[in-house]
């Protein structure tokens, strides 16, 4: 019998094979010239796979170390999560301008080599594969429809809309711009043609997409934008590893938002006394001493911001590394969603961590809460917990995978330690902080009463005057908006985004906070224990084992956190 290691080996390299664009992403060593095959026939081989390997898992000799121990677990949890997920016919209506195969696979040129004459080759031939892999994920769409099971008209216009952004009117549109760098490659003028030619046909076959969403899919989609109990449960199981209590986390959700919005009241106070919140946001980003102007320059701000952090945690909080102590800043082309994201370093570690700030257009950027993201997707956040997983003793899917919750939770948890080390040295980036945090506490009610219809509560609808919520109502698309931007102070057109990203990817939004909450209650037992035992707690210590565990579903996580 395999090991649970070969089992974890095996796997991932098929899903790369089944599934290039998530092998891209992973940082695996595969052929660099294919797509995913997003229709139906694509997913039966995925699901295949899926079955197989929880078979083998399940007749595997016993763990050998801890290492086999952890990954056993955590390579059973997230297969039948995504099998979960397949099996209730999410792949069939999967309409997201975050995660959608849309995004994904254009995306997937940004993690590309593109420094020598091959590596513009092979962008040349999955290039070619585009209008392929498109038809392929309508072919799918199309399945959804036939099974009566449409995607929201709303994500439909939505990714449409991002379609025709990146289509272009016929000269390759972003893709036509992206090959256009070949020449500082040195690639010689047949390589050119044949790039330029491939562009143009991947272009009209997002254009093609796009009109087919707006013109045939969208006046049949349903108008209901909920999942429903039971599809978001499903949802949970994959992406936070654990069986939600839907009612206790929405409760928690509004007793946690409460707590910080008071605490955004004090910062307020601080910088503009007798002021609203909605005032002192108003100053905040409309005042140009506090933005940074030009997309140059503020990526390079955004940089100086992720160096700084990173050398001054080394050593003190954290032993970082020196081959994973680089993590780039990157803005990604327009039309991508609006939410900051992270990249983990490849495989081999060539590539490096990479995080990526959208600017929407803008060409002024206000820095008040961008700090306290730039700590979330870099370090001590994300690029510090997926690249440290790289490196620990653990099997190659656990090395390489990732659970919404573990990977949020802790991302959010990096950001209140770096308050508690006082890194947010002004009360603007405080306040960015707090209304980082309150952003996350109104995903959790947001995403649960819009996905599942619970009711607006009388201490909810009260707690921000002005606003359109009414106490014993269901949330709507244009409140839930309006709260967004009142809770988290972000603009309404990233407002927006957000809440097109909810709707299209169920129970992900809830994953911060009740990530953040499992991992504080870990460390607050941990902390327990150590005063038990008379001991002081060595934080440093406990968050390299933490981090050594590398990711697990919530309920897996808890379990393990309390015992280290």
């Amino acid at each position: 019998m395999p090991s649970i290691s070969e089992i974890s080996s095996q796997y991932i390299d098929e899903v790369a094979e089944l599934d290039p664009v998530r092998g891209e992403r992973w940082g695996v060593a595969s052929d660099p010239t294919r797509l995913t095959d997003y229709s139906p026939s694509g997913y039966d081989a995925l699901r295949v796979l899926l079955a197989r390997t929880l078979d083998a898992l399940a007749a595997a000799d016993p763990p050998a170390d801890e290492a086999e121990r952890l990954g056993a677990g955590f390579l059973e949890d997230w297969i039948a999560g995504e099998a979960g997920v397949i099996d209730i016919g999410e792949r069939e209506r999967n309409l997201s301008i975050v995660v959608g195969p849309a995004a994904s696979t254009r995306s997937v040129f940004d993690l590309m080599d593109h420094a020598t004459p091959e590596d513009w080759a092979h962008i040349a031939a999955r290039l070619r594969a585009v209008p392929g892999c498109m038809n392929g994920y309508r072919a799918s769409l199309q399945a959804g429809l036939d099974h009566g099971r449409p995607a929201a008209r709303r994500q439909a216009l939505a990714v449409a809309e991002q379609c025709a952004t990146w289509a272009g009117n016929g000269d390759g549109g972003w893709f036509g711009i992206f090959v256009a760098g070949a020449a500082k490659a040195g690639v010689d003028a047949t390589l050119q043609g044949e790039l330029d030619a491939a562009a143009r046909d991947a272009g009209e076959a997002y254009g093609t997409l796009g009109a087919w969403l707006r013109d045939e899919y969208a006046p049949i989609a349903t108008e209901v934008d909920a999942s429903g109990d039971e599809r978001y449960q499903a949802w949970a199981r994959y992406l936070l590893g654990t069986e939600l209590d839907l009612d206790e986390a929405y409760a928690w959700g509004w007793a946690e938002l409460a707590r910080l919005e008071a605490e955004k009241a004090k910062e307020c106070e601080r910088i503009l006394p007798g002021a609203s919140f909605l005032e002192v946001r108003e100053l905040l980003i409309t005042d140009p001493a506090r933005s940074m102007h030009g997309v140059e320059a503020y990526r390079d701000w955004l940089q100086s911001v992720t160096d700084e952090a990173i050398d001054g945690l080394d050593g003190v909080e954290f032993d970082i590394d020196p081959r994973i102590r680089r993590c780039d800043v990157r803005i990604p082309p327009e039309g991508s969603a609006a939410a900051a994201y992270y990249t983990p370093p490849s495989e081999d570690l060539k590539r490096p961590g990479q995080t990526w700030f959208p600017t929407v257009g803008r060409t002024r950027f206000p820095t008040w809460d961008d700090v306290s993201t730039a700590y979330h997707e870099a370090v001590p956040g994300h690029h510090l917990q997926g690249a440290t997983i790289r490196l620990v003793p653990l099997t190659r899917a656990q090395k390489l995978g990732f659970v919404s919750a573990h990977g949020e939770g802790w991302a959010l948890y990096a950001e209140r330690l770096m308050d508690e080390l006082g890194w947010f040295r002004t009360p603007d980036t405080r306040l960015g902080f707090l209304c980082a945090h309150a952003l996350r506490a109104a995903r959790v009610v947001v995403d649960i009463g819009l996905h599942t219809g619970r009711l607006i509560p009388a201490s909810g609808a009260s707690l921000y005057p002005g606003w359109s919520g009414e106490a014993g109502r269901p949330w709507t698309y244009d409140g839930a908006i309006d709260f967004m931007v009142r809770s988290g102070g972000m603009e309404r057109d990233k407002s927006e985004s957000e809440i097109l990203r909810y709707l299209s990817w169920p129970s992900q939004a809830t994953a911060y906070k009740l990530g953040e909450r499992t991992w504080l209650e870990g460390r607050e037992a941990a902390q327990a224990a150590a005063a038990g035992a008379g001991r002081e707690f060595d934080r440093k210590g406990w968050h390299a084992r933490a981090l050594a565990l590398g990711p697990l579903g919530l309920k897996r996580l808890g379990a393990e956190l309390a015992g280290i």
